[in-house]
């Protein structure tokens, strides 16, 4: 086939994800029998998705053709192509998808059709994949998988074909079959457990029925003795049932309260998937904390030790809202398994509980990675004292390049309440660590400190101006080279902002430049800093509410960005409804973890205090 294709297409016109395409002819040649030639495919076809180009067209009907033939030995992984490619056609901007592309596709659907009768039930259950991606083609395609799903013996097909089905009448523009809906109505009466399952699923995806709770109950019904084995045959996984209540919660989406009686039933279950699922339900939404929490706390005495330590990992999550807990996060702190005696503590930590800095510095003996250096030590500033002398040890018996940086960085962060560390961090000077050691003797902040710090005078980086700024507090070598630098001026707000006034000669150079709404916002901020003028405070507030309009405080930086309008006073009024729409908004405006968004809270309201 692939011979044949080779003079009749110009491959070295066409493209795939590496390049021009005139290696597809070779490939397609080995790829039918050759599972590395087929993944090398792959690859520069599909590669990550996102766009269809030139050289997957004509390379559809071959694909077809090994979809259909028993001798080829991955025709299932040949579907699964097969199907990204008509995903990513289907969900990409029009520009990224090549115009050959709807041709080749519709004349593709027939044959997939086809492979719903395949003697093979692997292929029968892939197959779907694809039709669920032929939207155009629905009017043909959901009265096959009717039939197909009549007929079928092979019960690990049938839930694809449902499904499938659901995916096809969501964006179906014309008036749906009745005896498409019927059918899928019906199964909400079938029998088997996995049935009605799929049958809820399917409503809820095609919207069949609204938000009938009957698609929550059905859920949690079936997920705590879900059958691995057969969702394994639907869709392989290395871990079928996480897979199946993660996308459960993907179908369920914004339904907050459904998707909280779920996690619910499942804690209550003792659920593998239980705490992941709390934990998406709580990172998204604020008032199920309450309802979930205490279930959550409860797996603290789970028999599995892999379900404490995920349950002390939600709690360490939710920062003070761990609180209540805190005896019996003390208990786990105990524990004899090291990962729960870790999460344990990092919740204590996280929570505020008085137990953490004797409970952290006894944790310092064990294997900790740099983030978690980080998280225990870094909220724990008011503790140096006590936890210097362990974590000066720490730093000189390490011999691992990210812990060392991990203390090093704590002490950064600890400042003039660490100075004692000045021997130990100077001796990292002309080591790897050395930028992280010149950050910690700079925020020691002592004049013993300071000399330690040698900046190269051929340095010409603004990093090296910084640094100079730092130690002397004289700023004209920086601003020259900020001046120098101005096709790049936008990186270095932060410096500009801490400079305030002694900028003020590079204001003319920010107003106006293009910028996204957050660098606006930030641009304000610097100017108002420079300037002190009300008429720029009141600018900068204006653009920080456009932004969080448009963006949301995305990113912590923009947290503490939202923190210095506290400055403002009264002139932050322009910036206040937003706020407010922060403040009372259920569904967090940040993903990232909960205590970041405690962290915007007390944000906002003193910003709001100061502004009333």
């Amino acid at each position: 086939m692939s011979q044949e294709l080779a003079p009749a297409i110009a491959w070295d016109q066409l493209q795939h994800h590496y390049g021009t395409a005139e290696d597809v002819p070779e490939l397609l040649l080995a790829a039918a029998t050759d599972d590395r030639a087929f993944g090398e495919l792959d690859n520069k076809i599909s590669h990550q998705g996102g766009c269809v180009l030139s050289a997957a067209p004509p390379v559809l009907p071959t694909l077809l053709r090994w979809a259909a033939d028993p001798a080829v030995g991955h025709r299932a992984d040949v579907l699964d192509l097969v199907g990204r490619l008509a995903e990513a056609a289907r969900t990409a901007r029009p520009r990224f998808v090549t115009p050959a592309w709807p041709a080749a596709w519709s004349a593709a659907v027939p044959a997939l059709l086809g492979l719903l009768t395949d003697q093979d039930p692997v292929v029968r259950r892939k197959v779907v994949f694809p039709l669920a991606q032929a939207r155009e083609h629905a009017g043909v395609v959901l009265p096959a998988l009717l039939e197909s799903w009549q007929r079928e013996t092979d019960e690990a097909a049938r839930p694809g074909q449902v499904l499938a089905a659901a995916e096809l009448l969501r964006d179906m523009a014309a008036e749906w079959p009745r005896e498409i809906v019927d059918w899928l109505s019906g199964l909400r009466h079938h029998a088997e457990p996995a049935h009605r399952f799929a049958a809820a699923m399917a409503h809820r995806t095609c919207g069949l029925g609204g938000r009938d709770p009957w698609h929550v109950d059905e859920a949690a019904s079936y997920l705590p003795t879900a059958d691995p084995v057969l969702w394994q045959q639907v869709w392989p996984s290395r871990q079928p049932i996480g897979r199946l209540v993660r996308w459960t919660g993907d179908v369920l989406g914004d339904d907050r309260d459904g998707r909280t009686r779920l996690a619910v039933t499942l804690l209550r279950a003792h659920h593998e998937q239980a705490l992941n699922t709390a934990w998406d339900v709580l990172r998204r939404w604020r008032s199920p904390v309450a309802t979930l929490l205490p279930l959550v706390a409860e797996l603290l005495s789970d028999v599995d030790p892999v379900q404490r330590a995920r349950a002390a990992d939600v709690l360490a999550s939710t920062g003070r809202a761990a609180g209540p807990w805190r005896e019996d996060l003390v208990t786990a702190a105990a524990d004899g398994v090291p990962s729960v005696r870790k999460a344990a503590v990092l919740a204590l930590v996280a929570s505020g509980a008085p137990e953490a800095p004797e409970l952290a510095g006894a944790l310092l003996t064990e294997e900790l990675t740099f983030g978690e250096i980080l998280k225990l030590l870094k909220p724990l500033r008011p503790f140096a004292a006590t936890l210097l002398p362990v974590v000066r040890r720490r730093l000189r018996e390490t011999d691992c390049p990210e812990k060392r940086r991990g203390y090093l960085a704590v002490l950064a962060e600890w400042g003039p309440g660490a100075a004692e560390a000045l021997p130990d961090v100077a001796a990292f000077i002309g080591t790897q660590s050395e930028d992280w050691a010149v950050d910690a003797l700079i925020a020691f902040g002592t004049a013993e400190a300071r000399a330690l710090v040698v900046v190269p005078e051929g340095d010409t980086s603004i990093q090296a101006a910084v640094r100079r700024w730092r130690l002397t507090g004289e700023a004209e070598d920086l601003l020259r080279r900020l001046h120098a630098d101005d096709p790049t001026l936008l990186r270095h707000l932060e410096v500009l902002a801490e400079l305030g006034h002694a900028a003020a000669g590079l204001a003319g150079e920010l107003r106006g430049r293009p910028a996204s709404r957050w660098e606006k916002a930030r641009v304000a901020h610097v100017l108002w800093r420079m300037s002190g003028d009300p008429l720029d405070g009141s600018r900068w507030a204006t653009a920080t509410a456009r932004a969080l309009a448009s963006e949301g405080p995305v990113g912590r930086y923009l947290i503490r960005h939202l923190g210095r309008l506290v400055e403002l006073g009264p002139l932050a009024a322009p910036v206040v409804p937003v706020l407010r729409e922060l403040l009372d908004a259920d569904e967090r405006p940040i993903r990232h973890g909960i205590p970041d968004d405690q962290l915007l809270c007390d944000i906002v309201r003193s910003v709001l205090a100061g502004a009333s």
